[in-house]
């Protein structure tokens, strides 16, 4: 398969100063993990200490993305000399696919929690939060925009600049496949599950990124998926958990972590996998269908 056809590929040759993919790699890294370790800082200094429980808990992530968002600006600016923009961040009806792709994030998750209840694997009542149902609702807005600019700062960097960079220097396998385990490894759990979804998760969001030539969707599915997990159903986000939510489902009495995912969360459910595992599948086709498309148009 042939992804230098996409648009999302195509803009890498905007750099005027190109970085070779395997340094690209390791410079994203290395400023996401830089970025994280500021932002905490920054946080700091200003929030204090806040409780793992506290709604301001969250607002870490502000600093923490931002910052890693920021050294990415300045890396395409002053190293390859190229706009922000051009690592996915263009199309037509950008807030349109941002919404579609929440929806569909938060519909997917909706379906990894909903299934187990119905199995009696998840319950209501089985988790602990400080803001909870109405006390929440209030936090829930500035939340999701929370979960907007995290989500789409791990996009911008792996599906974005890793991958787009990849994809123009190397085979479409090499560049899919080497930034999926990479994102799956940034997670750092050892454990088999979580690892196979998060890297099942990254093919996924690697196919709809080139499907669509940008970012807007996949953003908008990361921040959906992560939002409804954390702050609407009350479950772990990759083994965090948040302590304001609108209800509070946990893993019920003599429920399996296989079908739950246990302190995890949905991604480390085999539920989870199946789901994850459809969304590869139906993205991958639609990713074919389109690059055939491109293909008759270009020649």
């Amino acid at each position: 398969m042939d992804i230098k056809t996409s648009p999302l590929v195509q803009m890498a040759s905007e750099a005027e100063r190109s970085t070779r993919w395997w340094v690209s790699w390791i410079v994203a890294v290395a400023l996401t993990f830089l970025g994280l370790i500021a932002g905490e800082l920054s946080a700091q200094a200003m929030l204090g200490h806040p409780a793992a429980t506290s709604p301001l808990h969250q607002v870490d992530e502000i600093f923490q993305f931002g910052m890693v968002a920021f050294l990415l600006f300045l890396w395409l600016h002053y190293k390859e000399r190229r706009g922000f923009s051009s690592i996915g961040l263009r199309g037509a009806n950008p807030l349109r696919k941002l919404t579609i792709g929440l929806l569909i994030g938060a519909t997917m998750m909706s379906l990894g929690v909903l299934i187990p209840v119905a199995f009696g694997q998840y319950a209501l009542g089985a988790s602990e939060h400080a803001k909870l149902g109405m006390d929440a609702a209030v936090f829930l807005l500035p939340l999701l925009l929370i979960f907007i600019l995290q989500g789409s700062t791990e996009e911008l960097v792996l599906r974005g600049y890793m991958l787009q960079t990849a994809g123009q220097q190397v085979p479409a396998s090499v560049a899919i496949i080497g930034t999926s385990m990479i994102f799956s490894a940034m997670h750092r759990d050892a454990e088999v599950i979580p690892l196979l979804n998060i890297a099942l998760y990254a093919l996924f969001a690697c196919f709809m990124a080139l499907r669509d030539g940008s970012l807007w969707q996949i953003c908008g599915f990361h921040a959906g998926w992560n939002f409804f997990q954390g702050n609407i159903f009350g479950l772990p986000v990759s083994g965090h958990p948040e302590g304001t939510s609108l209800w509070n489902f946990g893993p019920a009495s003599g429920s399996s972590d296989l079908w739950t995912g246990g302190a995890f969360g949905v991604e480390a459910s085999l539920v989870g996998t199946i789901l994850i595992s459809i969304l590869v599948v139906v993205s991958f086709l639609q990713l074919r269908k389109t690059q055939a498309e491109r293909a008759i148009s270009g020649s």
